[in-house]
């Protein structure tokens, strides 16, 4: 195993770089997105929520205002991973640093496997995902 993978994600994108060492050229390999982030949640929904009556609480709405949305991010998050984890199979990087959404960082954790997680070289909770390899590098610096 040599080089390194640079992750770059957010909910609605994914890019993948490589590079041979953090000071080196990086080269974009593959780009994942999710058109479903950038939908309003009424068209990832085809019904509308629940409603609930009880008689000691009254009546609510049943699930949360983004639960389409959110789920739609943590199918994508673990769209990421696998990905992730057919390089760490295929060998094609010793190590690999994310910088991704604070919220989509913690949804790419939970989908991650413990061996996948023992390649993570750092993590920075920021969206890069239309920035240039240069502003990228630079934070990894």
């Amino acid at each position: 195993m040599s080089g390194y993978w640079i992750v770059v994600a957010s909910a609605s994108r994914a890019r993948f770089f490589e590079a041979k060492g953090k000071d080196c050229e990086m080269r974009e390999i593959v780009t994942l997105t999710n058109p479903f982030s950038r939908q309003h949640e009424g068209e990832l929904v085809s019904d509308r929520k629940g409603h609930a009556i009880s008689s000691t609480t009254g009546g609510h709405s049943l699930g949360g205002e983004k639960d389409a949305k959110r789920h739609e991010a943590d199918q994508f998050a673990r769209m990421v991973c696998e990905r992730l984890e057919q390089g760490r199979n295929d060998a094609a990087y010793g190590e690999f640093y994310v910088i991704a959404a604070p919220q989509f960082l913690g949804q790419l954790r939970q989908h991650m496997s413990k061996p996948l997680q023992s390649l993570v070289g750092q993590e920075y909770a920021k969206d890069l995902t239309t920035a240039s390899e240069e502003q990228i590098r630079a934070q990894l610096m």
